[in-house]
């Protein structure tokens, strides 16, 4: 159970065959499944994917678990990975022609068919070639989608800037892929510079305002309301007609049969045309209807329960909403058609996605939404057939801000950021451009930050081994820029403020959650180009984890537990006490003098405490190995608040992330879903969020901790009752460690009391009969 979404989010029946034909497996069902086309189609490319990676298993032509899982293709390239960190065999940069090299290669001369990705990299190389690449360098007029396709605009800026030597040796690395690989980018509008960025481009946007279709509920209740109900009354009318001293079908007059014949047949064509007839069968419209018929064919033939159903009916519609043709009933359904009667989400998108093409590029978002936000005008009225004046709907509102352009802190207030998985996405968007503040030339600067948001947004593969994926230096187009990079002060100063701000950032606007390893990675490059290294530690994958922690962990393990008073809320609960502390010090020596191995000791530690064996392929056992780690490192949240200062940022904060955090894992763990599965993620994750709690709660002096508990536990005896019995040995085992009592971690306390954690090799306790909860 592991959500790194970068290697294996969940367990799977394996890493191999099973755990590819397991995925290929949903997709297939989701392709053939799903209502939404849009979904379909994307099943399909799944679809795809999984079978490449099936076949590459079974035939054992690829390497999972190494940096080079296919033969031949250096780490550097970048691959189609598929959920899980599995190559498909697929290169991006490779592959079919692109539109663009399509097009240029049907206006250069000399491009031979069958050969046109090779000769459009020559032709990059050539004097013409290369003053088309300076040209686009300097005007920023190009778009780098993958990381490849920065290589010749490199290797033209250093050819135009001297540096020869530089150039050549990379030609030389790259030259052997020219005919698998695109290495030049296509043209385009620059990428603005500055702190705003935008979550979706304008481009990705209007595609989906094209495609809206219309949506289901709305049209159900708009059939419902112009075709059942005025049945419904129809029918209800036409017995009422027929009633005499309380009971229908007791008198008839000479019109009413053909009435009747009229509203069985317009019922029946109804049922016909309608996609949700099966869903009407059950309604009480569709009984009476079949009563209704029966009466046609001879009241008579009406059994006494039939005619108590029909009575039953139809008293209920008049007692609920008012005789038929009465006044306050039709200004109901004046009322109802009046709701649902407005023009369609799926037109009011095309409007506005014609707009947003005349008004926005489509590779980048758009600083101004209110052009765009205004009532339908007289002109788009006539070309999309709305009423002027129409309003832009809520939710059309909502794709519309995901392209705006703003601030981060802005686009999470605005609530268009949320996660810290999409943060994670955003900020190479900034940081991109304070790692090229390295270079003095402003047109290198542009390039290496285009080159670097392409790299980030690489998937990253399954390793094993304590293999590491590949780092942006390691392109050859950016080594060969590494002699040229210059020591600013205010670059490192930049890239130490962005870090700070964007961790205070997540952690006050997802305090429940721990940073996800892709934004860990960009704080690790922030860090280095701040001139300051932290040990992060990334959340590793349960399913293929060998039993080893890195000296990295090691190293964070230690810097946490001395940050940790001793006698802390964090260290009581989960039990960090001296003896613990005093052994991951001495592993430390030992790899300050140049033992690596004692890494090892750390995994011996975390093994000890969860009361579980190393060297077993179990994700469970592993989990609770790996959960040991975390409460060890604080997973992260000692080096952001000590290395990085969110303990005096954030101080006043503090409370209130507690409190939030708390909220956050109450109302999850009162609304478990059904799946079993599905509910160990949400207990995994309740853990992790109540460890975070924990920490928060330890960084607050002691009178402001024992007020804010004061609240948890006023807040928690509110809550559901089933819940609170669930519930209740964590809070118990809170109020223990708040005492100062270390808990025994693999115990039940003798009042019930319990450590909450995430993993273990049997049934959670959460998850037991509610009998047995507060055992």
């Amino acid at each position: 159970m592991s959500a790194n979404d970068d290697e294996i989010a969940e367990p799977g029946p394996g890493i191999g065959a099973g755990y590819a034909a397991f995925q290929l497996s949903k997709a297939l069902d989701t392709q053939h499944t799903h209502a939404d086309a849009e979904v379909r189609a994307r099943a399909a490319q799944r679809v795809a994917r999984w079978q490449s990676v099936l076949a590459h298993t079974l035939q054992g032509t690829a390497d999972f678990g190494s940096r080079t899982p296919l033969a031949g293709i250096p780490a550097w390239v970048t691959l189609d990975v598929a959920g899980g960190g599995f190559a498909t065999g697929a290169l991006l940069a490779g592959g079919r022609l692109s539109d663009g090299e399509r097009d240029m290669a049907a206006v250069l001369p000399g491009i031979r068919a069958g050969h046109e990705r090779l000769d459009l990299n020559l032709h990059h190389l050539s004097e013409a070639g290369q003053r088309t690449l300076q040209s686009l360098i300097e005007d920023a007029g190009y778009v780098i989608e993958i990381p490849e396709e920065g290589a010749l605009p490199v290797v033209a800026w250093l050819l135009g800037h001297g540096h020869e030597r530089e150039a050549q040796a990379l030609v030389e690395t790259i030259a052997p892929f020219f005919n698998r690989l695109r290495f030049f980018p296509r043209t385009g509008p620059a990428s603005p510079v500055g702190s705003d960025v935008c979550v979706a481009t304008a481009g990705s946007v209007r595609q989906q305002l094209e495609s809206l279709e219309p949506q289901r509920r709305i049209e159900t209740q708009r059939r419902a309301i112009d075709v059942w109900l005025p049945l419904y009354d129809t029918a209800v009318a036409l017995f009422l007609d027929t009633y005499e001293d309380g009971w229908p079908c007791q008198r008839f007059t000479p019109a009413w049969p053909d009435a009747a014949r009229t509203a069985v047949a317009a019922f029946a064509s109804a049922q016909r045309k309608a996609h949700d007839a099966k869903r009407v069968d059950k309604h009480r419209v569709a009984e009476l209807y079949a009563l209704l018929e029966s009466c046609l064919r001879g009241p008579e033939t009406l059994s006494g329960r039939a005619v108590g159903r029909i009575r039953r009916i139809v008293d209920d519609f008049v007692r609920k909403h008012g005789r038929p043709d009465s006044g306050g009933h039709q200004e109901q359904r004046a009322r109802q058609r009046a709701d649902v009667s407005g023009p369609s989400h799926a037109r009011i998108g095309e409007t506005v996605a014609e707009r947003l093409h005349r008004q926005a590029p489509a590779d980048d978002g758009i600083d101004d939404l209110e052009p765009l936000l205004q009532p339908v005008t007289a002109d788009e009225s006539e070309r999309f057939s709305l009423p002027a004046g129409t309003a832009i709907p809520a939710g059309i509102r909502r794709r519309l801000r995901r392209c705006r352009r703003a601030p981060i802190e802005r686009l999470v207030e605005d609530g268009v950021v949320t996660s810290a998985e999409v943060i994670a996405r955003l900020l190479p968007q900034i940081s991109g451009q304070i790692h090229g503040a390295a270079f003095a030339d402003p047109a290198l600067r542009r390039l290496f930050a285009a080159i670097y948001r392409a790299f980030r947004r690489r998937r990253s593969l399954l390793l094993l081994n304590l293999e590491r994926q590949v780092a942006f230096g390691e392109l050859p187009w950016i080594a060969a820029l590494e002699s040229l990079r210059r020591t600013d002060g205010e670059a490192a100063a930049a890239a130490r403020t962005t870090l700070v701000q964007t961790a205070a950032l997540t952690v006050r606007a997802f305090p429940q959650t721990i940073v996800p390893n892709k934004l860990l990675r960009e704080f690790s490059a922030l860090a280095k180009a701040a001139g300051t290294p932290c040990d992060f530690v990334e959340e590793l994958a349960t399913d293929i984890f060998m039993g080893r922690f890195s000296a990295t962990f090691l190293r964070a393990t230690e810097q946490a537990i001395r940050s940790l008073p001793g006698d802390s809320l964090y260290a009581n609960y989960y039990a960090i006490d001296a003896a613990t502390a005093s052994r991951v010090f001495e592993l430390a020596k030992k790899i300050d003098a140049g033992k690596p191995a004692a890494a090892n000791g750390l995994a011996e530690l975390c093994a000890q405490r969860a009361g579980a064996a190393l060297g077993t392929w179990s994700p469970a056992v592993n989990g609770t190995v790996i959960e040991q780690q975390q409460i060890l490192t604080t997973h992260n949240l000692a080096l952001m608040f000590g290395e990085l200062g969110l303990a005096g940022l954030l101080q006043a904060d503090l409370p209130a992330l507690a409190l939030t955090t708390f909220d956050w894992i109450c109302g999850r763990l009162e609304r478990l879903p059904s799946g079993w599965h599905a509910r160990l993620i949400v207990v995994k994750k309740c853990a992790y969020a109540w460890r975070q709690m924990l920490f928060y709660l330890s960084q607050t002096d002691a009178s402001v901790r024992a007020d804010t508990l004061a609240t948890i536990l006023a807040t928690f005896e509110s809550r559901q009752r089933p819940f609170v019995q669930r519930f209740r040995p964590a809070l118990r085992g809170l109020q223990r460690a708040a005492a100062g009592e270390m808990l025994p971690q693999q115990q039940i306390g003798i009042d019930g009391s319990r450590v909450f954690l995430g993993w273990t090799t049997g049934r959670h306790w959460l998850l037991a009969d509610e009998s047995a909860a507060g055992q």
